[in-house]
């Protein structure tokens, strides 16, 4: 399974008309999940870290930042996505170890709702989570759908 980190959720919602070919390949990893090619995962973490952002870059103006997010939580919702909660404080402690080569505090959650999940891979255009190993692996969507289309063609030629 593939767990989705805030930044490809922003590429393929609030940052598609400046951002054309992340939310390209957002968009085509998501048409993976929606096709059930792939399984992927997000947080409520996740979820969070996106209405944070959409109402910091309008602050002060609540109604358009509540907006933007509203979409974007529509179109999120809209898909096969499964939703993983925030990580319990137990597991936090327990599992932080296993992440502890992380430099960014903040992907903390992120890596141990990943691995509660089941996931082998973390999805993002965050280059911290190359730490992440060696129990998840990180890759853009771009590196996954590569992955996924090669796969495919030594299946093809098998």
């Amino acid at each position: 399974m593939y767990y989705l980190d805030t930044s490809v959720l922003l590429a393929f919602t609030l940052m598609k008309n400046r951002e054309h070919e992340r939310h390209q390949a957002a968009s085509a990893l998501f048409g993976l999940i929606e096709t059930s090619v792939i399984k992927g995962v997000t947080s409520f973490y996740a979820l969070h870290e996106l209405l944070i952002i959409a109402l910091s870059n309008t602050e002060p103006d609540w109604e358009t930042g509540s907006e933007l997010a509203r979409q974007a939580f529509q179109t999120i919702f809209g898909t096969r996505l499964l939703y993983v909660p925030l990580p319990r404080r137990e597991d936090k402690v327990i599992k932080a170890r296993l992440f502890a080569s992380l430099r960014d505090a903040t992907d903390l959650p992120h890596a141990v709702a990943a691995h509660i999940a089941g996931c082998d891979t973390i999805v993002a255009y965050d280059e911290h989570f190359q730490d992440v190993g060696p129990r998840l692996v990180y890759r853009t969507p771009e590196e996954v759908l590569a992955e996924l289309a090669q796969r495919n063609m030594r299946e093809a030629t098998v």
